[in-house]
């Protein structure tokens, strides 16, 4: 509900740097939180300071509400705030209050204004005001002689200084623990510092099988040499007829390594038979520290 009473004077507050998901209607509840009457014209506009920011802005009624919502921004969120009196009579133009330019510029005296780095004046209140439509006309002046005090600082650009809010370091980063190398079984040195996992080759890959061996020829050749545990047929997708290639697992690697010691090079329905160690493995466990990855568990000494 708007304040009742006289309308010759109200107050804009101008923020810069509020959250970049807020709109005006989230600018507008969050300021309507902290005042007594309900705001007015209110908007989000790009920031004139810096490229990406966003300003709002809120036309207040009443002084108390004015400063209350200036408090709220200024010492809560850590904005850039700046807060004007305005006249609608077109008499006493616009005027600046107080902001908290001295708390983000370095060179600023408290209380005082840096319109070059802030990018916020009067004139640019009543720009923008009359832009958007928020008045009536271009009835607002520059006062000739405004009480809002200038900082003496250089207007060039400057660097800000840090937001006035908690400075939380980020923690203190912990060395790594010096790795402990083992060695594989092909000679690659591996950290085995957070343990090492091991893995055996139980399986063998069988090429320049005859296109006529089926699974239970297969299966049958592979019984002569060990106990698989699992045995594959590869076939065309298409045509469903044997590549001549089959791969077959075992219990363990030495039965494995027997079945290829036995097959490579074997007649077999007329083909030469080609079998190795297949280069895919099987997990068998995990230990921890500087073990050799060969599938013992042999400390290296």
């Amino acid at each position: 509900m708007s304040a009742s009473g006289s309308r010759a004077e109200d107050y804009m507050l101008v923020v810069s740097g509020f959250p970049q998901s807020w709109g005006w209607q989230e600018f507008k509840d969050n300021t309507r939180k902290v005042v007594k009457y309900q705001p007015g014209w209110t908007d989000v506009l790009p920031s004139t300071r810096q490229r990406g920011e966003k300003q709002g802005w809120c036309r207040i009624e009443r002084k108390e509400d004015a400063d209350s919502a200036y408090d709220h921004y200024a010492f809560t969120t850590g904005a850039l705030v700046h807060l004007f009196r305005t006249s609608r009579s077109g008499n006493g133009g616009y005027r600046g209050l107080k902001c908290n330019c001295s708390t983000r510029f370095l060179g600023v005296s408290e209380g005082c204004h840096s319109p070059a780095r802030s990018g916020i004046d009067a004139s640019v209140v009543n720009e923008c005001v009359y832009s958007t439509g928020s008045g009536s006309a271009p009835q607002f002046a520059l006062p000739s002689a405004s009480p809002y005090p200038y900082g003496a600082s250089p207007q060039a650009p400057t660097y800000a200084c840090a937001p006035h809010y908690p400075y939380y370091a980020a923690p203190m980063q912990l060395a790594a623990a010096a790795p402990v190398y083992s060695a594989s079984t092909s000679g690659m040195p591996v950290n085995v510092r957070h343990g090492a996992i091991l893995t055996e080759a139980r399986g063998i890959f069988i090429s320049n099988l005859n296109y006529a061996v089926g699974l239970n020829e297969l299966n049958t050749l592979l019984n002569s040499v060990g106990r698989p545990i699992e045995s594959k047929l590869h076939q065309d997708s298409r045509t469903s007829a044997s590549k001549g290639i089959a791969t077959a697992k075992f219990a363990t690697k030495e039965e494995a390594q027997s079945a290829v010691a036995h097959l490579n090079g074997c007649l077999h329905m007329g083909m030469t038979l080609k079998v190795r160690l297949d280069t895919e493995t099987t997990v068998v466990g995990q230990v921890q520290g500087p073990l050799v990855v060969n599938g013992s568990n042999v400390s290296r000494t």
